[in-house]
């Protein structure tokens, strides 16, 4: 069952408008860090653009004449090892193995809650520090605990573990596994040693548990794994090497490079897809977070104006709901123009098409309200002296 404790605390007007004014600077801070973020997301190299230059080349046998190429090279990926976590799994056709270490373990979670006075501006904050226990790669300190006491974790005595083999190859060229970035590969059963039960582990399920699987207590710890298996096709980004693949950096300019070395599951067009869907997700989350942290920002620079007005609780109310408004239309305004600016400074063509447009509209302005152009007016002139000319003639010829 949940361990819950709960602290009531008072707090007077000057202190929440003293607390709320130590505040601002973090939100002046935050500003141009979350601009800066959304400048710089826009310029995030995309890997798929760079895929997509490299140059195909077969798996089945080493061309000299491609030495020195960025390519990308689809087959089979074996290795002649076999890997295993022994005791806990015992060796098998795998590339690599993610052991994944997770401890039973007691875990805080904090609930605050502020109650403001109808007049005077003091509240009253509740804050309840729940204490429940489960299963966790990450246990908390104790220390960082607001009521450690009875809520004590140990340290881990296993860690997650990621392993692979220390050579394979795809058809005729090498790589090596423990420097290429390979994919994640899939849940596996465990195949512990037969002995396990004398390292003071049980199998249950996908698990190997160093305690009761069914009635664990704090420190326990629980094993799992994916692995990525042996003889599977793939598609390798990389250099050519005399037969080896090697890290491929695509270096811009000073300031700007790619690097790719990478094993993907497929083909080279299921590689590229994915590497296209990653940066479209890291962007827009990217995205996301600067705005959301333009919003934050601004809600703590206008925090204190808030608190002041908390002196009489219905006008304080009133104006959170309006700068709460306020403030997620500036930050998207704001964020939004950010990122249109960025993308268009960091795209030359679209910069380009963009200093065209703006000039062409200049020039179309400038035409409009500023009259006619030198050839216009002679056309003009020459225009009105042939009406006279022919006004004259019409005159003469009744007469």
């Amino acid at each position: 069952m949940p361990d819950t404790h709960t602290e009531v605390t008072r707090n007077t007007w000057e202190s929440r408008i003293r607390k709320s004014s130590n505040n601002v600077l973090v939100g002046l801070a935050l500003i141009p860090l979350c601009l800066w973020w959304l400048w710089t997301n826009e310029g995030r190299p995309d890997l798929s653009t760079l895929a997509q230059q490299s140059v195909a080349v077969a798996s089945n046998t080493i061309d000299a004449s491609k030495d020195g190429l960025f390519a990308s090279i689809s087959g089979t990926l074996i290795s002649t090892e076999q890997l295993g976590d022994t005791p806990y799994m015992m060796p098998n056709n795998y590339i690599a193995l993610i052991r994944t270490s997770e401890m039973y373990a007691w875990n805080e979670t904090v609930d605050s809650s502020e109650a403001v006075d109808n007049v005077g501006g003091r509240s009253t904050t509740t804050t309840n520090y729940t204490y429940d226990t489960g299963w966790t790669t990450s246990p908390q300190s104790s220390g960082s605990f607001k009521f450690a006491e009875g809520h004590e974790n140990p340290s881990k005595s296993i860690e997650s573990a990621y392993l692979t083999v220390t050579s394979a190859h795809v058809g005729a060229y090498q790589i090596d596994p423990t420097t290429i970035t390979l994919p994640e590969g899939q849940a596996v059963d465990v195949q512990p040693d037969t002995n396990i039960a004398d390292y003071g582990f049980v199998q249950d399920g996908n698990f190997l548990y160093n305690g009761s699987p069914s009635n664990p207590n704090v420190g326990d710890m629980r094993l799992s794994y994916k692995a990525l298996p042996n003889a599977i096709a793939v598609t390798v980004f990389g250099k050519i090497n005399s037969g080896t693949i090697d890290p491929y950096t695509d270096r811009l300019d000073a300031n700007f490079s790619r690097t790719m070395y990478r094993v993907f599951l497929g083909s080279r067009d299921d590689a590229i897809a994915l590497l296209q869907a990653e940066y479209v997700h890291e962007v827009w989350v990217n995205r996301m977070l600067g705005v959301v942290g333009l919003w934050i920002a601004l809600g703590l620079l206008t925090d204190p104006i808030i608190k002041i007005l908390d002196g009489i609780k219905i006008v304080g109310s009133a104006v959170t709901a309006i700068m709460q408004t306020v403030n997620i239309v500036v930050a998207l305004t704001v964020g939004g123009t950010t990122i249109i600016i960025s993308m268009v400074f960091h795209n030359l063509y679209l910069l380009i098409g963009v200093i065209a447009f703006i000039l062409i509209g200049v020039l179309v302005y400038l035409r409009a309200h500023y009259g006619e152009t030198e050839s216009d007016k002679q056309i003009t002139v020459g225009s009105k002296e042939l009406a006279k000319t022919n006004q004259h003639t019409d005159t003469t010829s009744s007469s």
